[in-house]
């Protein structure tokens, strides 16, 4: 089964229902199913934004606010405060591994941080459990003794699909891996059988990087830290803690050019720190995945 059937589930049936009677060969190539109020279903298939005219059970659906508030308690299976941590960021991440991404009012609460008040949006990404094969440069900078390295793409461009293939060529060659996975998506677990059955890595999911790289680096002695989406200098300042400490660190960040990443302060704080040794560009979102540049730094 495509993970897109297994993703749908999670939505209310009478939403479920008409989505899965999209064709496999186009459920296959869908990447996001985005859910607006007042606004029909929209979907992402191979890159490029469409309605979902080809399901015509969907063609009468213009969601209400009352729909989108029962497809946020769905998703949450029923229990929003066990995912209040994971709202106050912008998502919610299903047991596969799929993440919804939550467009709406927020209030920023002194004490408990961002609070939902009123859902408008939600942006429901397919994650598949792809593995690529490593273009031979890359291979090779994985050989060569590293403290940093990022992984730079727009987003839907395969960073995350990326990271988790350089996990499983890593632990094949019997190295010591620790995936930092804050939102449980690199490493899914529950519905799907969990990815260590196949490749042989340390995870811990659930806390802020910084704080995971601290814990790996005092109990699990990696040689490679593995971490997804880089976020502020702040974080990034809490993670050079972790620099220089034997464990090579290698995360995602969003750009979509050398020119963009360059100009991004994640990089640059990287770089002034001198924990950054190469960077690595994807092709983009047509070509997930897929590596277009490897560059030493």
């Amino acid at each position: 089964m495509d993970e897109y059937y297994r993703a749908i589930q999670s939505l209310p049936s009478w939403l479920s229902r008409p989505l899965a009677e999209l064709p496999i060969e186009l459920a296959e190539q869908v990447h996001e199913i985005r859910l607006r109020v007042g606004c029909p279903v929209q979907m992402t298939i191979s890159g490029v934004l469409c309605t979902s005219a080809c399901v015509p059970a969907l063609r009468q659906i213009v969601l209400t606010q009352l729909q989108m508030d029962e497809i946020f308690l769905t998703l949450c299976d029923g229990s929003v405060h066990t995912h209040q941590a994971e709202v106050a960021q912008g998502y919610v991440t299903l047991p596969s591994g799929c993440r919804a991404g939550l467009g709406g009012r927020f209030f920023l609460h002194p004490t408990q941080g961002a609070v939902l008040q009123q859902l408008h949006s939600v942006n429901l990404r397919i994650a598949r459990r792809k593995w690529i094969t490593l273009p031979e440069e890359l291979r090779g900078l994985l050989e060569q003794r590293l403290t940093g390295v990022l992984l730079i793409g727009e987003p839907d461009s395969g960073k995350t699909t990326l990271l988790r293939s350089i996990a499983q060529a890593l632990a094949a060659q019997d190295k010591t891996v620790c995936v930092i996975d804050e939102r449980r998506e690199i490493c899914p677990g529950a519905t799907v059988p969990y990815e260590q059955k196949t490749m042989a890595v340390d995870e811990i999911s659930g806390l802020p990087k910084a704080m995971a790289v601290q814990m790996a680096l005092r109990t699990l002695s990696p040689q490679f830290i593995l971490l997804d989406e880089l976020g502020g200098t702040e974080e990034v300042r809490a993670l050079e803690q972790g620099m220089f400490s034997g464990a090579a660190i290698i995360a995602t960040l969003h750009a979509s050019s050398w020119e963009e990443a360059f100009c991004r302060p994640q990089l640059q704080e990287f770089r002034a720190c001198g924990a950054l040794q190469a960077a690595v560009l994807l092709r983009g979102r047509n070509h997930p995945g897929q590596v277009a540049a490897v560059r030493i730094l």
